[in-house]
Formats: C-alpha cells, sequence, structure tokens
C-alpha cells in the first residue's frame, strides 16, 4: 500500500511539473563554477525529448586537474518513446532497476571508454537514477565515479557499496526531495545530508523545483560538484556533448 501510494504521489506531483531549462550552444570551452551552471547542461529546454547528455569535461579541484566525462540525466518527460516517465519513478524511488537506469548504464559502456572517470549530475528522477547506478558493481568495476550530484532528488537508499561523493541539492521551497522511502525509514538523514537553499520560491513549488536549481545567485557558494564552499570547476567544450534517446 504505501509503494502504491509513493507512485501515485510521485507520478501527480511531477508530470504536472514542467521542466524549465537551457541548452548549451555551440562555442570555445565553458568554465562552469558552481551547481547552477552544471543544471543548465542538465535540464534542456522542454521542447527536447533528450534524456541523456554525456562529455568530456576536465575537472580542476584543491589544484590538481582530472580529465573525465560528464553524465547527465534528466528528469520526468512523460513521452512514451523516452525512458525517463513517470512509469520509472517508483522503481527509482525504491533502488530498482528500470528502463531509465538499463539506458544510462548501456549508453556509458557502449560510449565511454573504460578506465575513464564519471561526474553524474541529474535533476529529479534523473538524480535518482544517477544515485541507482553509483552502486552499480560493473560501473564501479570499470569506471571510476568522482561525483554524484542531483537536485531536486530525495535520497535513494542504496546496498551494499557505492562509489563517488553524493551532493543532493534541495530547495527548501521543493517538496519533490523528500518523495522516498528514506523520509520514513531514516528522515534525519534524509534531511540532515541535503543541501538546502531558499530560492525565493515558497509556494511556488514548479519554480522551486524547477528554476530554483538554474540561479547561481542561490547556488552561488557551492562549487561545480555541489560541494558547500568546494574550489572544484568544471570545464566542457558545448560543441562536444552528445545526446543520447529518441528524438
Amino acid at each position: 500500500m504505501i509503494k502504491k501510494l509513493f507512485s501515485v504521489l510521485l507520478c501527480a506531483v511531477l508530470c504536472t511539473m514542467p521542466l524549465f531549462g537551457v541548452s548549451a550552444g555551440d562555442g570555445g570551452v565553458l568554465t562552469l563554477t558552481d551547481p547552477a551552471e552544471v543544471m543548465k547542461i542538465v535540464i534542456i529546454e522542454r521542447s527536447s525529448n533528450i534524456p541523456v547528455r554525456i562529455a568530456p569535461v576536465t575537472v580542476e579541484r584543491g589544484g590538481e586537474s582530472v580529465d573525465a566525462y560528464l553524465v547527465c540525466m534528466l528528469g520526468v518527460k512523460d513521452n512514451k518513446a523516452q525512458v525517463n516517465k513517470s512509469a520509472n519513478l517508483f522503481p527509482a524511488a525504491f533502488n530498482l532497476d528500470n528502463s531509465y537506469s538499463d539506458f544510462v548504464k548501456k549508453t556509458v559502456l557502449e560510449n565511454i571508454p573504460e578506465g575513464s572517470s564519471l561526474i553524474m549530475a541529474g535533476h529529479s528522477l534523473g538524480g535518482m537514477v544517477a544515485q541507482h547506478l553509483r552502486q552499480d558493481k560493473e560501473l564501479i568495476e570499470k569506471y571510476e565515479i568522482i561525483n554524484v550530484m542531483t537536485a531536486g532528488s530525495p535520497l535513494i537508499l542504496t546496498k551494499g557499496a557505492v562509489e563517488g561523493t553524493l551532493n543532493r541539492l534541495a530547495d527548501t521551497g521543493d517538496f519533490i526531495p523528500w518523495f522516498s522511502p528514506a523520509t520514513i525509514v531514516c528522515p534525519l538523514r534524509q534531511i540532515r545530508e541535503a543541501h538546502r537553499e531558499n530560492g525565493g520560491f515558497n509556494g511556488d513549488p514548479d519554480g522551486a523545483h524547477n528554476e530554483s536549481y538554474l540561479l547561481s545567485s542561490v547556488w552561488g557558494d557551492y562549487d561545480a560538484l555541489g560541494a558547500p564552499g568546494g574550489d572544484a570547476v568544471i570545464s566542457i567544450d558545448p560543441s562536444a556533448i552528445r545526446n543520447f534517446g529518441v528524438a
């Protein structure tokens, strides 16, 4: 009964919230300094049906530079041809394999060289999928998952070993980050481990769940990996971003 309730509530809420975002344009290398700038790569335009974007990047932090691949996962887009649909909300919330996580894993394995470092970034449902994949044994064996950053996503209770630091962003006016079993099983952890900021969207759940995460004025005190007070920056060539999904 509880599982069914979670599924219905997540579907009803997320399917009524339009995605808000901008796409990266052509040009030279961009330096992303905070989560909002990264999320502008993740949360692509509403007219797009593309759930996954991958690009080679360079991460600089602590005086060191690392080449990696940024794997971006969009939230719910209820197009039956796509994998990021509301039918995957329930299995994602309960840390179960689903067509979205299967698609992302397959895309990574087929398009990113083994031994590479990965940075995963996801919005809403995409962030739940990212957390699920940081425990995947095959991905852990073949890649080094450096970091997982989510925006507007609840904590997913993973099992066994996980890889990569998790930075979970949650606007104080966004109630979607609390829609997972973790709120019942370990509520203090669900709240404590979220990086919370007030984007000024109280009473505006759509703005809190979407627009807030694109504003450097809200998340400017965090680095590009989502760490509060960190110094990580990501360099990316927008022309190198590859889209995966049904066009």
